[in-house]
């Protein structure tokens, strides 16, 4: 695809988190009865399946973007997730929105690709399908919360220019909506 995907280092800290957290508390109530290794193994694959997930959702914005002309320049992996790295802004409101809501659908459509993966499996690994149809359905839903410069402040934000017909004062106001939703989240 010829577009960088970085990892940064706190992604490790949330891999061991992810890992540990799942080996030893939820696959364990789960699926009980299985050996000590199998729940780590399936920790282990959650945690890479959710960092594919989101990979994934960011690769799905970068390719609309650059339908529209709009070089990647990489995509970072963090501990909150990831971010593309666009270089320049959509030209018109329908791009602005295609691209935003590129990442939520992928994230939709990965959930629903696991929870059918989930009606053909049993145990542990019904277990583990389970958690990443959950977990990208959260992950498509979290990024829909109007909070530019999230997707769905981004959606927000190509709505009002649509309406306005001013960017500017679109970016303001998406980013005033997203202000408020920071200090909500805060308290």
């Amino acid at each position: 695809i010829g577009i960088p995907i970085r990892i940064h280092f706190s992604w490790l800290v949330v891999f061991g988190l992810i890992t540990w957290s799942l080996s030893t508390f939820y696959f364990p109530q789960a699926a009980p009865d299985l050996p000590a290794a199998s729940y780590w193994i399936k920790g282990i694959l959650a945690a890479l399946l959710l960092f594919a997930s989101v990979g994934f959702h960011e690769l799905a914005h970068s390719l609309v973007a650059r339908k529209y002309n709009i070089s990647i320049e990489s995509i970072t992996l963090f501990i909150f997730g990831g971010v593309a790295q666009m270089r320049g802004e959509p030209p018109h409101p329908k791009a602005e929105f295609r691209i935003a809501i590129a990442g939520p659908l992928s994230s939709f459509l990965l959930s629903i690709i696991f929870f059918f993966l989930t009606l053909n499996t049993v145990g542990g690994v019904k277990a583990l399908f389970a958690y990443v149809a959950q977990i990208n359905l959260i992950l498509g839903l979290f990024n829909l919360i109007p909070g530019f410069p999230m997707d769905g402040g981004r959606v927000l934000r190509s709505l009002i220019w649509e309406k306005k017909k001013n960017f500017f004062y679109a970016t303001r106001k998406a980013s005033g909506v997203g202000q408020k939703i920071a200090i909500f989240f805060i308290f």
